[in-house]
């Protein structure tokens, strides 16, 4: 008789969604009522559409989805991002909202953001995650 392994899919964790983007803009530069830095953020999410799907991380990623609530973790490569961490997250979390990795931003289903540097090899590789569901308090 086969038995599964308990490890594997269906019962065993999802696999971590992976994707690479370039080092996204900081956000001290396009969240002020600066209308000059529309461009600098619409030039990046076209790099950025580019990249996955030259890389074929699109398809790989919208198989992945995660349509509850997430983890995300944010690598930044050190010699490719040269702002403060931080100040990336809010484009690239909305860039993952805008391609349908992730359904939402708010408290409801962004459970952790965890922002590292590492391994980077476009500037900012992101992992998501599904997140275990916790009880309100």
């Amino acid at each position: 008789m086969n038995i599964p392994n308990m490890a594997d899919r269906p019962f065993g964790c999802p696999p971590d969604l992976v994707v690479d983007l370039p080092v996204p803009p900081s956000v001290n530069r396009t969240r002020k009522v600066n209308w000059a830095a529309i461009p600098l953020v619409n030039k990046w999410k076209a790099k950025a559409d580019m990249l996955l799907m030259a890389s074929g991380q699109f398809r790989t990623a919208k198989a992945l989805a995660i349509s509850g609530p997430y983890e995300l973790t944010i690598v930044l490569n050190r010699k490719l991002c040269k702002i403060d961490p931080d100040n990336c997250l809010k484009a690239a979390i909305d860039y993952l909202r805008r391609i349908g990795l992730i359904q939402d931003d708010s408290p409801k289903y962004a459970e952790r953001t965890l922002i590292i540097w590492g391994e980077a090899p476009e500037g900012c590789r992101v992992i998501l995650r599904p997140a275990e569901v916790r009880e309100a308090a």
